[in-house]
C-alpha cells in the first residue's frame, strides 16, 4: 500500500515539476542579440580534421582560451584535449573550461583537480536545483563553443571524445558525420561573449568581456550569432519556414519537431515548397528514430517532400536551408529538447557564395543515403509500433 502511495505521489511531483518548470522558464527565454556580421568563416564535416585544426589554434593561443562543450567522454582524446589545456593554462595563458553537469559526468573529479591544478578555470553548468529539480535535469547547456583570442572562434556539432573522430565501438555509428563552424572576426567576438555570459552564471567567478573592437572585411561572409533557450528558437524556426519560398533542407539526427514548427512545415509542403529531410538509418538513442515516424509519415504524403536516410556511419550535423539564401548551422538539432528546452547556440549565415561551397558535401550526404518511403513507415514490426507509441508520449525530452 505503501508503495502504491509514494509511487502516485512521485508520479505526480514529476508532471508538476515538469510543467511548472516549463511555464515559469518560458518566461525567460534568451534576449542576448547579435549584430549582423562580415567574416570569414570555415566550415568542417570529418572529425580528425576539425580537432586537429582546433588543437593548433588552441596551442597558439596567445591571450586567452574558453571552451565549453555538451559533451567531454573520458577517453583518450578528452586526455589529449585536457593535456593541451593545462599547458597553454601553465604557461600563462587565461583557460576557462566549462562543461555541461550532465553531458560530462564521465568525466572524473581526479581530472577537474587536474587541470584546476594547472591553472584552468573548470565550471559545471546546470547541476539539478528546486523548486523544479526534474526539469532543470532536463534542461541541458546543449552549445559547444570554443572561442580563441577574440579573433577565432568555433561553432557545431563536435563534442569530444573518440566517436567524433571515428572511433566509436558502435561500428553502425562510424564514421561520424558532423558540421562544424571556425569563424574569424566579429563573429569570433559573439561566440566569446556567449561563452562568457554562460560562464557568468551560477555563482561562478565573474569573468570580464573584453572590449577589443571586430576588423570589418566587407567581402567576407555576413552572418549572424543566435543563441538560444527556453522557447525563442521555436519562435525563430517557425519565421524562417514561414519566409520560404522555393525550398527548405533539414539536416538533423534527430527529427521531432514542437507542434508549431511542424505545422509550419506542412503549409510550406501545401504552397509548394520543396522540403528535404536528411537524418541517420542508424540512431544512437533509444527510440528517437520512432518518435519521428509520425512527422514524417504525415510529410510524405505530399509529392514535394523528400526524407532520405543517411546509410555511412552516423549523421550528427545540425544544418536547415531555406531558398539556397539562408544557412543555419549550429548546435541545436531539429527536436522539440533544442527548440523549447536546452540552451543552444546557432550561426546564420546570410550567402549564396557559402551555400554553394558546402553543396557538394550535402550532396555527397545525400548520396550516402537511401529514401525513407511510407511503406518503410506503415510496414512495422510489433515492437517499433510500440515503441512508436512510448516514444510519442515522451518526445518532449528524447
Amino acid at each position: 500500500m505503501w508503495i502504491f502511495f509514494w509511487l502516485v505521489f512521485f508520479i505526480i511531483w514529476l508532471v508538476l515539476d515538469l510543467y511548472f518548470g516549463r511555464k515559469k522558464a518560458k518566461t525567460h527565454p534568451v534576449k542576448r542579440t547579435y549584430p549582423s556580421r562580415k567574416g570569414e568563416i570555415d566550415f568542417f564535416c570529418s572529425g580528425p580534421e576539425f580537432f586537429k585544426q582546433l588543437f593548433f589554434d588552441i596551442q597558439n593561443a596567445r591571450k586567452r582560451v574558453y571552451c565549453l562543450f555538451y559533451i567531454i567522454k573520458d577517453d583518450q582524446l578528452c586526455q589529449d584535449f585536457f593535456q593541451l589545456l593545462k599547458e597553454k593554462a601553465k604557461s600563462g595563458i587565461d583557460v576557462y573550461l566549462l562543461m555541461d553537469w550532465q553531458g560530462c559526468r564521465k568525466v572524473k573529479r581526479r581530472h577537474i583537480h587536474d587541470l584546476e591544478q594547472a591553472g584552468v578555470h573548470v565550471g559545471l553548468f546546470g547541476k539539478p536545483r528546486f523548486p523544479y529539480f526534474f526539469f532543470s535535469f532536463q534542461q541541458r547547456n546543449h552549445r559547444k563553443i570554443t572561442a580563441i583570442d577574440g579573433t577565432v572562434a568555433y561553432l557545431g556539432g563536435f563534442n569530444v571524445g573518440l566517436e567524433y573522430i571515428n572511433q566509436s565501438k558502435n561500428l553502425q555509428l562510424s564514421p561520424w558525420r558532423d558540421y562544424h563552424l571556425r569563424l574569424h572576426g566579429g563573429g569570433a567576438m559573439d561566440l566569446e561573449a556567449e561563452f562568457i555570459a554562460d560562464w557568468n552564471q551560477e555563482g561562478r567567478p565573474f569573468l570580464q568581456p573584453s572590449s577589443m573592437v571586430p576588423t570589418i572585411d566587407p567581402a567576407s561572409t555576413p552572418h549572424m550569432i543566435y543563441p538560444s533557450g527556453n522557447g525563442n528558437l521555436e519562435k525563430k524556426m517557425v519565421d524562417m519556414i514561414r519566409g520560404a519560398r522555393s525550398s527548405i533542407f533539414i539536416g538533423t539526427p534527430y527529427f521531432i519537431p514542437t507542434q508549431p514548427i511542424f505545422d509550419e512545415l506542412l503549409h510550406a509542403l501545401i504552397r509548394g515548397v520543396n522540403v528535404t529531410v536528411l537524418i541517420p538509418k542508424h540512431k544512437d538513442h533509444p527510440l528517437v528514430q520512432e518518435a519521428a515516424f509520425p512527422f514524417l509519415r504525415r510529410m510524405l504524403l505530399f509529392p514535394n517532400a523528400r526524407v532520405q536516410a543517411f546509410t555511412n556511419g552516423f549523421y550528427h550535423a545540425k544544418i536547415t536551408m531555406f531558398d539556397d539564401e539562408v544557412c543555419d548551422i549550429g548546435t541545436a538539432n531539429f527536436d522539440t529538447r533544442s527548440q523549447l528546452i536546452n540552451f543552444e547556440c546557432n550561426c546564420f549565415i546570410y550567402s549564396r557564395a557559402f551555400i554553394d561551397r558546402i553543396r557538394p558535401i550535402l550532396e555527397e550526404d545525400l548520396k550516402n543515403s537511401q529514401p525513407f518511403t511510407l511503406e518503410d513507415l506503415f510496414d512495422l514490426t510489433f515492437s517499433q509500433k510500440m515503441k512508436e507509441k512510448t516514444a510519442h508520449s515522451i518526445k518532449g525530452f528524447l
